[in-house]
């Protein structure tokens, strides 16, 4: 990142066009690789304190795929009966 554009600064000639690009550009969702103690059949819900996280894939060996939103990876994550470790994100 160049921190061409500051973005705390007040009004300027195209602020809304820049936000943005600020704002769609960050990716909310992808695929991680987790830690996941128990099993869980591939398709289940992810939770995180009640709310819905993401999609657990395939896993061995005590690690998995899930598909989560990265704004809700922290913290204790559910799928099903398995407990899942995310990596920081």
């Amino acid at each position: 990142r160049l921190n061409g554009v500051d973005f705390k600064k007040g009004c300027y000639v195209g602020q809304e066009i820049i936000a943005r690009m600020k704002h769609k550009t960050t990716l909310k969702k992808g695929y991680v690789t987790v830690d996941i103690d128990g099993t869980a059949p591939v398709g289940t819900p992810i939770t995180a304190n009640g709310k819905p996280a993401g999609t657990l894939f395939t896993q061995a060996g005590g690690q998995a795929i899930a598909y989560l939103r990265f704004d809700r990876a922290k913290g204790e994550l559910v799928a099903g009966d398995a407990l899942i470790t995310a990596p920081a994100v």
